[in-house]
């Protein structure tokens, strides 16, 4: 694989993975939008960052039944279908995705209607609503 495509980021964007998620994910720079927090958790599910997924979801985590899922599965891409809301100044957004993995040898498409809120000025995950594809 050409050194270039290692460096462009899980989520999609098409830009270097430090310049895009990798400033959330090993930096700890604020996530501006529901947007850049979706796709940094899901670029935490490629990476295997289990306390970056932790540290963004507003409820407890069930640590063991998480990890298990993501060194269970191979990501392959994700893609942004729509966003509601979830700018820098909103308190609520909604993201719609699709992402791609194989798990178990069969390929499968997780797609979800993911919500997120912003408290004390940080985005994080609030719940979602998986839809069969």
């Amino acid at each position: 694989m050409p050194a270039e495509a290692e460096a462009l980021c899980p989520c999609g964007s098409g830009r270097d993975y430090m310049a895009c998620c990798g400033k959330y994910l090993e930096g700890g720079a604020p996530v501006p939008t529901a947007e850049a927090l979706m796709r940094s958790r899901y670029t935490a599910y490629v990476k295997k960052n289990i306390v970056y997924l932790v540290e963004t979801d507003f409820h407890d985590v069930d640590i063991e039944a998480t990890k298990a899922w993501m060194e269970s599965a191979t990501f392959h891409r994700v893609e942004i279908l729509k966003v509601y809301r979830g700018k820098a100044l909103d308190k609520k957004g909604r993201v719609e995705f699709k992402a791609w993995y194989t798990e178990k040898g069969e390929e499968k498409v997780h797609h979800e209607l993911s919500d997120f809120e912003k408290h004390k000025g940080r985005w994080y995950y609030s719940g979602g609503l998986a839809a069969n594809s």
